[in-house]
């Protein structure tokens, strides 16, 4: 069909209907259920059955804390690290997937101790301490869609005097 014969209106309204459901055809897919084998390695399966494996990082021992935010459409982990001063691993990195592709969040390099979706999945908020005994508490609050810092948390700079947001007190009470 030429769409020379059509009225402008309804030229606009095929664009604007094609265009929104190649959208949402591209929107991803859509993760019902994360396992962490006995090796270490993590299995994600989609709504439609799909199996993803994401490969590990070098040096990378393994994955830890697979979490699903609540509208399913994104997926993160922990990866994990060898440590040089024990014999167990450290959470070095915070990934996480929407729509195939991986964001990685390193934050200022501490180990990773807790991590969480926050604004229904929206944004992520992790906390970074030293290993034994919390000094050198850092947070960050990203953009799961951008990437981007929203906001973070130095309770080491002002003790005391700045209030922590409420994302870091959600996180804190989680852990």
């Amino acid at each position: 069909m030429n769409p020379s014969f059509l009225p402008r209106g309804i030229c606009l309204l095929v664009v604007t209907l094609s265009v929104g459901l190649g959208t949402l055809n591209a929107g991803g897919e859509i993760y019902v259920e994360t396992v962490i084998d006995p090796s270490g390695q993590l299995h994600i399966t989609t709504k439609h059955k799909h199996e993803i494996v994401p490969p590990k990082e070098p040096q990378q021992v393994s994955f830890a804390d697979a979490q699903i935010a609540p509208d399913g459409r994104v997926v993160g982990w922990l990866a994990m690290y060898p440590n040089c001063c024990a014999s167990y691993p450290v959470a070095l990195k915070l990934v996480v997937l929407l729509n195939g592709e991986q964001r990685t969040y390193k934050g200022t390099g501490l180990p990773i101790s807790e991590w969480r979706f926050w604004a229904q999945g929206k944004q992520v908020a992790f906390k970074q301490e030293t290993e034994h005994g919390g000094n050198a508490v850092h947070y960050e609050l990203r953009d799961v869609d951008t990437g981007a810092l929203a906001d973070k948390y130095d309770p080491d700079v002002n003790p005391g005097v700045t209030k922590p947001p409420r994302w870091v007190v959600a996180l804190d009470s989680a852990g």
